[in-house]
């Protein structure tokens, strides 16, 4: 949990400073895409985590790779995490940058669960649906798992939705089992 409010603030202080610079949307893309060459490629965050390893080479590393490709106030922000040693961190603060850039642009983001594929019709009514309870413009991840069985399950920012077959049988399983027989 500490690590999580940790995170927030460093991604707030970054996306307060890209959204002052006008860079916000430059530094979304940039932070998103190390999130993932981090999450793809375990070296890249062991190498900045390695106590043996200078930060000064470290910082090296980082202006030869990505000086030519990142926003300039995203790379001093890792700087400033090699310097913190807070490079742990690095991907829980994406993830909050992320949630922060969503906010921002009223987006939120659903995943939702069904045992079958859903067309885009049927994405579209449920988007728009989302929409309604929400207030904000939704963004649908689908996922599929067969143990839905049927129905839908819906995670909306803190909010549960389960409207699946495998809910409704819990439940009439559990309320059968309260009936006392004589």
């Amino acid at each position: 949990m500490r690590e999580t409010r940790v995170a927030r603030r460093y991604a707030l202080a970054l996306f307060k400073t890209a959204r002052d610079s006008g860079n916000l949307e430059i530094v979304a893309t940039d932070i998103h895409q190390i999130k993932s060459f981090a999450q793809k490629d375990k070296r890249f965050l062991g190498f900045l985590q390695a106590p043996e390893v200078p930060t000064e080479q470290k910082k090296a590393l980082l202006r030869g790779l990505f000086t030519t490709r990142l926003a300039p106030r995203l790379l001093l922000f890792f700087e400033l995490l090699l310097d913190k040693h807070r490079t742990n961190l690095l991907t829980d603060i994406a993830d909050e940058f992320e949630k922060l850039m969503e906010d921002h642009l009223g987006l939120i983001k659903a995943r939702v669960i069904t045992a079958v594929y859903l067309n885009d019709e049927m994405k579209a009514r449920l988007k728009e649906k989302l929409e309604k309870i929400s207030g904000k413009k939704v963004e649908i991840i689908h996922r599929i798992d067969k143990a839905v069985l049927g129905g839908v399950i819906v995670h909306l920012h803190n909010t549960v939705i389960d409207q699946s077959l495998r809910r409704q049988i819990d439940v009439l399983r559990h309320n059968l089992l309260k009936i006392k027989v004589h």
